[in-house]
Protein backbone atom coordinates (compact mmCIF):
# COMPACT_ATOMS: atom_id res chain seq x y z
CA UNK A 1 0.00 0.00 0.00
CA UNK A 2 1.25 3.77 -0.56
CA UNK A 3 1.44 5.63 2.49
CA UNK A 4 1.68 9.39 0.86
CA UNK A 5 -1.16 10.57 2.68
CA UNK A 6 -1.69 13.50 4.96
CA UNK A 7 -2.54 11.07 8.40
CA UNK A 8 0.66 10.52 9.73
CA UNK A 9 1.03 6.62 10.33
CA UNK A 10 1.25 5.52 13.94
CA UNK A 11 4.97 4.31 14.66
CA UNK A 12 7.02 3.36 17.43
CA UNK A 13 10.45 1.44 18.15
CA UNK A 14 13.93 2.69 15.65
CA UNK A 15 11.30 3.74 12.75
CA UNK A 16 9.95 6.19 15.16
CA UNK A 17 12.88 7.43 16.37
CA UNK A 18 13.95 7.74 12.60
CA UNK A 19 11.10 9.72 11.85
CA UNK A 20 11.93 12.61 14.52
CA UNK A 21 15.50 12.62 13.36
CA UNK A 22 15.24 11.81 9.17
CA UNK A 23 18.76 13.64 8.72
CA UNK A 24 20.10 10.38 9.81
CA UNK A 25 18.64 8.27 6.98
CA UNK A 26 19.94 11.40 4.71
CA UNK A 27 23.67 10.78 6.77
CA UNK A 28 23.68 7.55 5.15
CA UNK A 29 23.41 8.02 2.06
CA UNK A 30 25.47 11.01 2.70
CA UNK A 31 28.84 9.52 3.84
CA UNK A 32 28.16 6.46 1.41
CA UNK A 33 28.47 8.88 -1.32
CA UNK A 34 31.15 10.72 -0.06
CA UNK A 35 33.22 7.34 0.56
CA UNK A 36 32.58 6.15 -2.36
CA UNK A 37 33.09 9.01 -4.23
CA UNK A 38 36.61 9.07 -2.83
CA UNK A 39 37.66 6.17 -4.79
CA UNK A 40 36.09 7.10 -8.29
CA UNK A 41 39.07 9.14 -9.47
CA UNK A 42 41.98 7.42 -8.49
CA UNK A 43 40.92 3.77 -10.77
CA UNK A 44 42.25 5.16 -14.04
CA UNK A 45 45.65 7.27 -12.55
CA UNK A 46 46.15 3.95 -10.50
CA UNK A 47 46.07 1.74 -13.19
CA UNK A 48 48.55 3.98 -15.48
CA UNK A 49 50.67 5.60 -12.84
CA UNK A 50 50.40 3.46 -10.11
CA UNK A 51 50.77 -0.24 -12.03
CA UNK A 52 52.61 1.17 -15.28
CA UNK A 53 50.05 -0.60 -16.96
CA UNK A 54 48.16 0.91 -20.85
CA UNK A 55 44.94 2.56 -20.45
CA UNK A 56 42.96 0.35 -22.58
CA UNK A 57 43.68 -2.31 -18.96
CA UNK A 58 41.63 0.72 -17.22
CA UNK A 59 38.29 -0.17 -19.27
CA UNK A 60 38.44 -4.20 -18.87
CA UNK A 61 38.26 -3.28 -15.08
CA UNK A 62 35.93 -1.01 -15.30
CA UNK A 63 33.76 -3.32 -17.26
CA UNK A 64 34.24 -6.34 -14.57
CA UNK A 65 32.95 -3.69 -11.86
CA UNK A 66 29.89 -3.14 -14.05
CA UNK A 67 29.36 -6.09 -15.07
CA UNK A 68 29.73 -7.21 -11.11
CA UNK A 69 27.61 -3.67 -9.90
CA UNK A 70 24.33 -5.16 -12.57
CA UNK A 71 24.08 -8.29 -11.06
CA UNK A 72 24.65 -7.04 -7.05
CA UNK A 73 21.55 -4.49 -8.21
CA UNK A 74 19.02 -7.04 -10.05
CA UNK A 75 19.91 -9.50 -6.70
CA UNK A 76 19.52 -6.71 -4.17
CA UNK A 77 16.45 -5.28 -5.56
CA UNK A 78 14.74 -8.48 -5.54
CA UNK A 79 15.39 -9.72 -2.06
CA UNK A 80 14.31 -5.82 -0.55
CA UNK A 81 11.03 -6.56 -2.56
CA UNK A 82 10.92 -10.35 -1.06
CA UNK A 83 11.11 -9.01 2.58
CA UNK A 84 14.73 -9.19 3.16
CA UNK A 85 15.59 -6.90 5.84
CA UNK A 86 17.87 -3.78 4.40
CA UNK A 87 20.44 -3.30 6.87
CA UNK A 88 22.05 -6.99 5.84
CA UNK A 89 22.17 -6.31 2.64
CA UNK A 90 23.53 -2.97 2.97
CA UNK A 91 26.08 -4.47 5.04
CA UNK A 92 27.52 -6.54 2.73
CA UNK A 93 28.12 -4.18 0.19
CA UNK A 94 29.65 -1.72 2.18
CA UNK A 95 32.06 -4.68 3.62
CA UNK A 96 32.89 -5.59 0.06
CA UNK A 97 33.73 -1.93 -0.60
CA UNK A 98 35.89 -1.96 2.41
CA UNK A 99 37.90 -5.20 1.41
CA UNK A 100 38.41 -4.04 -2.00
CA UNK A 101 40.40 -0.51 -0.67
CA UNK A 102 42.29 -2.93 1.22
CA UNK A 103 43.23 -5.76 -1.32
CA UNK A 104 44.42 -2.54 -3.41
CA UNK A 105 46.15 -1.09 -0.92
CA UNK A 106 48.03 -4.34 0.17
CA UNK A 107 48.22 -6.06 -3.36
CA UNK A 108 49.45 -3.58 -6.12
CA UNK A 109 49.05 -6.09 -8.81
CA UNK A 110 46.84 -5.46 -11.68
CA UNK A 111 45.11 -8.65 -12.19
CA UNK A 112 44.60 -8.61 -8.67
CA UNK A 113 43.38 -5.17 -8.86
CA UNK A 114 41.26 -6.11 -11.95
CA UNK A 115 39.64 -9.34 -10.68
CA UNK A 116 39.82 -9.26 -7.78
CA UNK A 117 39.36 -5.57 -6.18
CA UNK A 118 36.99 -4.71 -9.01
CA UNK A 119 34.77 -7.32 -8.35
CA UNK A 120 34.27 -6.46 -4.33
CA UNK A 121 33.90 -2.98 -5.53
CA UNK A 122 31.16 -3.99 -7.72
CA UNK A 123 29.30 -5.25 -5.40
CA UNK A 124 30.24 -2.38 -2.71
CA UNK A 125 28.53 -0.02 -5.26
CA UNK A 126 24.99 -2.04 -4.93
CA UNK A 127 25.38 0.03 -1.92
CA UNK A 128 23.81 2.78 -4.06
CA UNK A 129 20.55 0.80 -4.69
CA UNK A 130 20.35 -0.28 -1.57
CA UNK A 131 20.02 3.37 0.40
CA UNK A 132 18.11 4.54 -2.32
CA UNK A 133 15.39 1.82 -1.50
CA UNK A 134 15.62 1.99 2.28
CA UNK A 135 15.04 5.84 1.40
CA UNK A 136 11.73 5.55 -0.38
CA UNK A 137 10.53 2.72 1.95
CA UNK A 138 11.61 5.10 4.85
CA UNK A 139 9.37 8.00 3.42
CA UNK A 140 6.21 5.60 2.48
CA UNK A 141 6.39 4.19 6.24
CA UNK A 142 6.56 7.17 7.48
CA UNK A 143 3.74 9.15 5.83
CA UNK A 144 6.36 11.85 3.85
CA UNK A 145 6.35 13.07 0.54
CA UNK A 146 8.00 10.46 -1.32
CA UNK A 147 9.20 13.23 -3.94
CA UNK A 148 10.49 15.76 -1.68
CA UNK A 149 12.60 12.71 -0.04
CA UNK A 150 13.71 11.75 -3.33
CA UNK A 151 15.21 14.69 -4.10
CA UNK A 152 16.49 14.78 -1.20
CA UNK A 153 18.27 11.33 -1.25
CA UNK A 154 19.85 12.45 -3.98
CA UNK A 155 21.05 15.84 -2.99
CA UNK A 156 23.00 14.43 -0.52
CA UNK A 157 25.02 12.32 -3.14
CA UNK A 158 25.50 15.55 -5.10
CA UNK A 159 27.12 16.74 -2.02
CA UNK A 160 29.19 13.95 -1.08
CA UNK A 161 30.31 14.39 -4.85
CA UNK A 162 31.20 18.05 -4.64
CA UNK A 163 33.87 17.12 -1.44
CA UNK A 164 35.17 13.27 -2.38
CA UNK A 165 36.69 13.52 -5.37
CA UNK A 166 38.76 16.77 -4.24
CA UNK A 167 39.58 15.54 -1.07
CA UNK A 168 41.15 12.45 -2.60
CA UNK A 169 43.02 13.75 -5.40
CA UNK A 170 44.82 16.03 -2.70
CA UNK A 171 45.39 13.00 -0.27
CA UNK A 172 46.75 10.75 -3.12
CA UNK A 173 48.97 14.17 -4.31
CA UNK A 174 50.52 14.20 -0.97
CA UNK A 175 50.89 10.82 0.45
CA UNK A 176 50.32 8.19 -1.86
CA UNK A 177 48.24 5.39 -3.41
CA UNK A 178 48.88 2.82 -0.27
CA UNK A 179 47.94 5.89 1.81
CA UNK A 180 44.76 7.12 0.32
CA UNK A 181 43.39 3.50 -0.27
CA UNK A 182 43.67 2.42 3.43
CA UNK A 183 42.66 5.72 4.34
CA UNK A 184 39.34 5.13 2.25
CA UNK A 185 39.15 1.72 3.52
CA UNK A 186 39.36 3.39 7.43
CA UNK A 187 36.54 5.67 5.92
CA UNK A 188 34.27 2.69 4.58
CA UNK A 189 34.75 1.27 8.21
CA UNK A 190 33.02 4.62 9.70
CA UNK A 191 29.90 4.47 7.03
CA UNK A 192 29.90 0.52 8.12
CA UNK A 193 29.81 1.53 11.79
CA UNK A 194 27.19 4.41 10.82
CA UNK A 195 24.65 2.06 9.09
CA UNK A 196 25.25 -0.23 11.57
CA UNK A 197 23.57 2.53 14.33
CA UNK A 198 21.01 3.88 12.25
CA UNK A 199 19.60 1.15 10.00
CA UNK A 200 16.86 -0.99 12.16
CA UNK A 201 17.81 -4.76 12.21
CA UNK A 202 14.01 -5.96 11.17
CA UNK A 203 13.39 -2.97 8.40
CA UNK A 204 12.40 -4.29 5.31
CA UNK A 205 9.49 -3.34 2.62
CA UNK A 206 5.66 -2.89 3.06
CA UNK A 207 5.06 -4.49 -0.35
CA UNK A 208 6.34 -7.69 -0.04
CA UNK A 209 3.88 -10.45 -1.35
CA UNK A 210 1.54 -7.74 -3.17
CA UNK A 211 2.14 -8.72 -6.13
CA UNK A 212 1.43 -11.92 -8.76
CA UNK A 213 3.77 -13.44 -11.08
CA UNK A 214 2.22 -12.52 -14.28
CA UNK A 215 2.24 -8.43 -12.67
CA UNK A 216 5.82 -8.79 -12.54
CA UNK A 217 6.17 -9.85 -15.98
CA UNK A 218 4.18 -7.26 -17.38
CA UNK A 219 5.89 -4.75 -14.69
CA UNK A 220 9.22 -5.75 -16.18
CA UNK A 221 8.21 -4.28 -19.42
CA UNK A 222 7.64 -1.05 -18.74
CA UNK A 223 10.69 -0.60 -16.10
CA UNK A 224 12.74 -1.48 -19.14
CA UNK A 225 10.85 1.36 -21.80
CA UNK A 226 11.36 3.79 -18.55
CA UNK A 227 14.61 3.61 -18.37
CA UNK A 228 15.20 3.94 -22.10
CA UNK A 229 15.62 8.15 -21.60
CA UNK A 230 17.39 7.41 -18.47
CA UNK A 231 19.90 5.32 -20.38
CA UNK A 232 20.83 7.89 -23.27
CA UNK A 233 20.70 11.01 -20.87
CA UNK A 234 23.39 9.33 -18.96
CA UNK A 235 25.35 8.63 -21.56
CA UNK A 236 25.20 11.91 -23.17
CA UNK A 237 26.27 13.04 -19.74
CA UNK A 238 29.03 10.76 -19.31
CA UNK A 239 30.55 11.45 -22.48
CA UNK A 240 30.62 15.31 -22.42
CA UNK A 241 31.99 14.78 -18.66
CA UNK A 242 34.77 12.65 -19.89
CA UNK A 243 36.07 14.51 -22.24
CA UNK A 244 35.75 18.05 -20.70
CA UNK A 245 38.88 18.18 -19.49
CA UNK A 246 41.23 17.57 -22.47
CA UNK A 247 38.31 19.42 -24.47
CA UNK A 248 39.04 22.65 -22.43
CA UNK A 249 42.85 22.37 -22.98
CA UNK A 250 43.43 20.86 -25.92
CA UNK A 251 40.28 22.39 -28.40
CA UNK A 252 39.48 25.67 -26.63
CA UNK A 253 42.85 26.49 -25.53
CA UNK A 254 42.30 27.13 -21.46
CA UNK A 255 44.10 26.40 -18.53
CA UNK A 256 43.71 23.12 -17.33
CA UNK A 257 42.07 24.28 -14.19
CA UNK A 258 39.09 25.33 -16.46
CA UNK A 259 37.59 22.12 -15.96
CA UNK A 260 37.97 22.52 -11.92
CA UNK A 261 36.31 25.56 -12.09
CA UNK A 262 33.46 24.35 -14.47
CA UNK A 263 32.71 21.32 -11.90
CA UNK A 264 32.61 23.80 -8.92
CA UNK A 265 29.81 25.74 -10.65
CA UNK A 266 28.10 22.77 -11.99
CA UNK A 267 27.85 21.35 -8.63
CA UNK A 268 26.65 24.30 -6.75
CA UNK A 269 23.85 24.88 -9.03
CA UNK A 270 23.14 21.50 -9.26
CA UNK A 271 22.02 21.25 -5.99
CA UNK A 272 20.21 23.97 -6.16
CA UNK A 273 18.27 22.27 -9.43
CA UNK A 274 17.76 19.23 -7.44
CA UNK A 275 16.01 21.37 -4.33
CA UNK A 276 13.70 22.93 -6.78
CA UNK A 277 12.77 19.71 -8.48
CA UNK A 278 9.73 18.77 -6.10
CA UNK A 279 8.35 22.21 -7.55
CA UNK A 280 8.65 21.56 -10.95
CA UNK A 281 7.27 17.76 -10.54
CA UNK A 282 4.18 19.18 -8.73
CA UNK A 283 3.29 21.44 -11.94
CA UNK A 284 4.27 19.20 -14.82
CA UNK A 285 4.82 15.68 -13.58
CA UNK A 286 8.26 13.52 -13.85
CA UNK A 287 7.99 12.70 -17.71
CA UNK A 288 7.91 16.47 -18.53
CA UNK A 289 10.37 17.52 -15.97
CA UNK A 290 12.89 14.89 -17.37
CA UNK A 291 12.19 16.67 -21.07
CA UNK A 292 12.73 20.06 -19.68
CA UNK A 293 15.91 19.21 -18.44
CA UNK A 294 16.89 17.03 -21.96
CA UNK A 295 16.09 20.44 -23.86
CA UNK A 296 18.50 22.35 -21.34
CA UNK A 297 21.00 20.06 -22.02
CA UNK A 298 21.09 20.11 -25.71
CA UNK A 299 21.05 23.99 -25.32
CA UNK A 300 24.18 23.43 -22.90
CA UNK A 301 25.88 21.39 -25.25
CA UNK A 302 25.08 23.47 -28.60
CA UNK A 303 26.31 26.64 -26.34
CA UNK A 304 29.60 25.08 -24.96
CA UNK A 305 30.48 23.66 -28.42
CA UNK A 306 30.86 27.24 -29.40
CA UNK A 307 32.74 28.57 -26.07
CA UNK A 308 36.01 30.56 -26.47
CA UNK A 309 36.35 31.77 -23.25
CA UNK A 310 36.73 31.14 -19.24
CA UNK A 311 34.04 32.97 -18.51
CA UNK A 312 32.21 31.61 -21.00
CA UNK A 313 32.88 27.83 -19.07
CA UNK A 314 32.07 28.83 -15.74
CA UNK A 315 28.57 30.89 -17.25
CA UNK A 316 27.52 27.52 -18.82
CA UNK A 317 28.66 25.66 -16.38
CA UNK A 318 25.40 27.10 -14.19
CA UNK A 319 23.57 25.45 -17.38
CA UNK A 320 25.44 22.34 -17.10
CA UNK A 321 24.28 21.61 -13.35
CA UNK A 322 20.69 23.10 -14.03
CA UNK A 323 19.78 20.08 -16.45
CA UNK A 324 22.14 17.46 -14.84
CA UNK A 325 20.62 18.33 -11.10
CA UNK A 326 17.06 18.09 -12.56
CA UNK A 327 17.69 15.17 -14.36
CA UNK A 328 19.32 13.14 -11.16
CA UNK A 329 16.47 14.36 -8.97
CA UNK A 330 13.61 13.87 -11.56
CA UNK A 331 15.08 10.22 -13.32
CA UNK A 332 14.87 7.82 -9.85
CA UNK A 333 11.16 9.01 -9.12
CA UNK A 334 10.11 9.01 -12.50
CA UNK A 335 11.34 5.20 -12.87
CA UNK A 336 9.94 4.19 -9.50
CA UNK A 337 6.71 5.61 -10.38
CA UNK A 338 6.35 2.58 -12.73
CA UNK A 339 6.86 -0.12 -10.01
CA UNK A 340 5.42 1.27 -6.69
CA UNK A 341 4.83 -1.89 -5.08
CA UNK A 342 8.46 -3.03 -5.91
CA UNK A 343 10.64 -0.11 -4.89
CA UNK A 344 13.91 -2.36 -4.63
CA UNK A 345 13.66 -3.62 -8.18
CA UNK A 346 12.64 0.09 -9.65
CA UNK A 347 15.70 1.27 -7.58
CA UNK A 348 18.36 -1.65 -8.94
CA UNK A 349 17.07 -1.10 -12.49
CA UNK A 350 17.53 3.03 -12.26
CA UNK A 351 20.58 2.39 -10.78
CA UNK A 352 22.09 -0.17 -13.28
CA UNK A 353 20.69 1.74 -16.10
CA UNK A 354 23.12 4.95 -14.55
CA UNK A 355 26.15 2.12 -14.42
CA UNK A 356 25.94 1.16 -17.60
CA UNK A 357 24.83 4.70 -19.03
CA UNK A 358 28.42 5.57 -17.43
CA UNK A 359 30.48 2.27 -18.97
CA UNK A 360 28.97 3.36 -22.47
CA UNK A 361 29.72 7.13 -22.27
CA UNK A 362 33.21 6.83 -21.17
CA UNK A 363 33.90 3.71 -24.40
CA UNK A 364 32.28 6.18 -26.43
CA UNK A 365 34.18 9.18 -25.70
CA UNK A 366 37.39 7.30 -26.70
CA UNK A 367 36.34 6.04 -29.76
CA UNK A 368 34.98 10.01 -30.91
CA UNK A 369 37.99 11.25 -29.32
CA UNK A 370 40.26 8.87 -31.27
CA UNK A 371 39.00 9.01 -34.56
CA UNK A 372 37.18 12.73 -34.66
CA UNK A 373 37.95 15.11 -31.74
CA UNK A 374 37.18 16.30 -29.02
CA UNK A 375 34.83 18.70 -30.22
CA UNK A 376 33.15 16.04 -31.87
CA UNK A 377 32.50 14.84 -28.15
CA UNK A 378 30.57 17.85 -27.69
CA UNK A 379 28.11 16.87 -30.71
CA UNK A 380 27.34 13.27 -30.44
CA UNK A 381 26.68 14.23 -26.44
CA UNK A 382 24.27 16.89 -27.27
CA UNK A 383 22.86 14.00 -30.09
CA UNK A 384 22.13 11.31 -27.67
CA UNK A 385 20.85 13.95 -25.12
CA UNK A 386 18.70 14.64 -27.57
CA UNK A 387 17.34 11.50 -28.77
CA UNK A 388 16.75 10.37 -24.96
CA UNK A 389 14.36 13.89 -24.61
CA UNK A 390 12.45 12.58 -28.20
CA UNK A 391 12.12 8.89 -26.29
CA UNK A 392 9.88 10.89 -23.32
CA UNK A 393 7.61 11.67 -26.20
CA UNK A 394 7.09 8.40 -26.97
CA UNK A 395 6.84 7.15 -23.18
CA UNK A 396 3.06 7.60 -21.21
CA UNK A 397 3.09 9.10 -17.63
CA UNK A 398 3.55 6.22 -15.27
CA UNK A 399 -0.31 5.09 -14.49
CA UNK A 400 -1.86 6.44 -11.46
CA UNK A 401 -1.31 5.21 -8.21
CA UNK A 402 -4.05 2.50 -7.37
CA UNK A 403 -3.75 1.29 -10.67
CA UNK A 404 0.68 0.54 -10.54
CA UNK A 405 0.40 -3.70 -10.46
CA UNK A 406 1.07 -3.55 -13.92
CA UNK A 407 2.67 -0.73 -15.49
CA UNK A 408 3.59 -0.06 -18.89
CA UNK A 409 4.37 2.99 -20.37
CA UNK A 410 2.11 3.75 -23.35
CA UNK A 411 2.49 6.46 -26.40
CA UNK A 412 0.98 9.93 -25.37
CA UNK A 413 2.74 11.84 -27.80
Amino acid sequence: MAMETNDKPVLSGPIAFLDRYPFLVLGVVLLGAFSSSTSAPLGGLFVVDGLGQDPWKISLAAIIKVVVTLFTNRYYGRAIDRGVPVRWLLLSSVICFVAGMVVIGTFQVYWVYAFIASVLIGVGSGALSVVYSFGRLFAEQTGRNVKKFNSLLRMQTSLGWMVGPAVSLSVYGAFGFTFIYFAIAALGVVWLVFCLCVVPAGFKTHHAGTLGASAVTKMNTGLLVACIPIFLISTGHVVFLTAMPLYFTASLGLPPSAAGFELTVKCFVEVIAIYASVGIISRVGERKGLMIAALCAVVFFVLVYQAQDLWHVLVLGALDGLYYGLFAAIGMTFVQNFARNRPGMATSYYISTLFVGGLSGNLLMGLVANYYSYHATVVVSGVIVAIGGLALLLIGDAPPEEDNAVASPVSSA
